[in-house]
């Protein structure tokens, strides 16, 4: 008979301990109580680790195999812990739209609740304290001018200095993608900031690629989510590097516009920012905004405001250069409807089917948050039958919805005339097609999301004919994933019209 020594019995001990304290770390993090079955079907998995196996940067694919397995809504856990996915339309109105409240809370993975917290977030953050700080959001954009000609002349000046970058490269080969990044980001700048940098400024160069890389080197799927404490480990430590740096940018930038405050003369949504805490600070009233965290909300506005937009632009852009003729459709009904004695406006927009179809199919073709940001329950719920317990989370699979035969005819295709009305006069607009989210998160910035990017590309077009370089012609569609999809790095030769 087998005997065990004092340390035997010690290490037996400790191992159950950590095991149970890493369950219950987990179960914090992405939901925050136990979970009752039945939920969706799913991948069997191991015990603790879960469907560990199946984790990685890129989800797409085995979303896609799960679901052709499991149907429109499974389940899959990361470590012990259960996710639903949701991947048809049915199901997404069913969760988002008729129980929006029900699913209107965040899930924040545990790898980026270590290196950002949710507390001040406009993206993760819950509860009452969200909902007053996502009304302020949307009033402090109005109030910059979001929707208004202000907005839009700001808008049409950085696409004149973008088109001036690139008619200095039109002799040489080059790749957008510094460019169009900066140009985009400079619109949250002088939104955020006050003023927008020049392209050639060292710090916004390297600002610019640092929030770029915080957005690209992690998913929400990662093994680090499965097991966080790697996030302190040497896997992760460019990621860490990157948040301190864009923390320390913000709160340093923050910190002079206090020094520097003008109550009479409110420069941009920082401002705003200071003057909101000190009202409520006045008035006795709860704080939403704390002065220490409000550099998270200004980190959401870049993350989520200059990545994806400069990710769609810049997938435009590969598009029209690999596919030519649409690029001369659009091309063809901006000569006819703004010519070329002035600026493309958000009043052509109406006049202009051929351009916006082609837009929508740049944003279905390649959706740049293909699994969107996940969701959590605040109560019990249900999906097609299935019951979905309190904390549960829950992630839209846009990438399925855009790109299932389902919904599309021939969607590996690209197609604008798939948004048209039968004579092209008119844009359509399917149930499939949700850009921007759904239900009480979505996006919060699309209207300045919609104005850049009809802009931009106008812009550019009006101008320009774009081809793919040589060494590009045969550059892969497949793009990279982390929180978002960007395309593979390619170089374009511009040709002035």
């Amino acid at each position: 008979m087998a005997s065990f020594s004092v340390q035997d019995v010690i290490l037996c001990v400790i191992v159950v301990v950590l095991t149970k304290w890493f369950i219950g770390l987990l179960r914090s993090f992405w939901q925050g109580e136990e979970h009752l079955s039945p939920l969706p079907p799913g991948p069997p998995g191991l015990p603790v680790l879960g469907n560990l196996a199946l984790l990685r940067t890129d989800m797409r694919g085995v979303f896609s195999r799960l679901a052709e397995e499991y149907g429109g809504v499974f389940s899959f856990r990361v470590g012990p812990i259960p996710v639903v996915v949701v991947c048809d339309v049915e199901a997404v109105n069913e969760a988002f739209l008729v129980q929006g409240e029900a699913f209107a809370d965040r899930a924040i993975p545990p790898l980026l609740r270590y290196a950002i917290g949710s507390k001040g977030t406009f993206t993760f953050d819950n509860g009452p304290e969200w909902r007053a700080r996502r009304r302020f959001g949307l009033s402090a954009m109005r109030n910059l001018g979001m929707g208004k000609s202000s907005m839009e002349r700001r808008i049409t000046e950085e696409a004149r200095l973008l088109c001036e970058s690139f008619e200095n490269n039109k002799s040489v080969t080059f790749d957008p993608k510094e460019l169009v990044t900066k140009a985009v980001t400079n619109v949250i700048c002088s939104i955020s900031f006050g003023s927008r940098f020049d392209y050639d400024d060292p710090l916004f160069e390297n600002f610019v690629v640092k929030v770029h890389q915080a957005v690209s080197s992690v998913s929400f799927f990662s093994p680090g989510n499965a097991l966080p404490f790697l996030f302190h480990s040497p896997l992760y430590s460019d990621f860490r590097y990157v948040v301190e740096f864009i923390t320390d940018t913000v709160q340093r930038i923050m910190g002079e516009h206090r020094r520097t405050l003008d109550e009479h003369d409110v420069r941009d949504i920082i401002d705003l920012f200071i003057l909101e805490i000190r009202r409520q600070q006045k008035c006795g009233e709860e704080i939403v905004f704390d002065d220490d965290l409000a550099w998270r909300g200004i980190f959401d506005l870049f993350a989520a405001g200059s990545t994806t937009t400069s990710a769609v632009l810049l997938w435009g852009l590969l598009f029209l250069a690999k596919f030519p003729d649409t690029m001369k459709e659009v091309q063809d009904e901006i000569d006819r409807v703004v010519g070329d004695h002035r600026s493309p406006s958000m009043s052509d927009q109406d006049a202009m089917p051929v351009t916006m179809a082609t837009i929508m199919e740049i944003q279905r073709f390649r959706h740049v948050a293909p699994l969107g940001v996940p969701r959590k329950t605040n109560k019990e719920a249900t999906i097609k039958g299935y019951r979905i317990p309190k904390g549960t989370a829950v992630v839209m699979n846009l990438w399925e919805l855009m790109m299932s035969p389902t919904y599309w005819d021939q969607p590996e295709d690209f197609r604008p005339s798939r948004f048209l009305s039968e004579d092209g006069k008119t844009v359509l607009k399917p149930d499939a097609f949700i850009p921007f989210g759904i239900g009480n998160r979505i996006c919060m910035g699309q209207l300045l999301a919609k104005m850049e990017l009809f802009l931009f590309l106008t812009n550019i077009l009006q101008r320009f004919t774009v081809h793919l370089a040589d060494d590009s012609r045969d550059v892969s569609l497949d793009g990279q994933a982390g929180i978002g999809l960007v395309p593979d790095d390619f170089k374009i030769k511009i040709q002035l019209r």
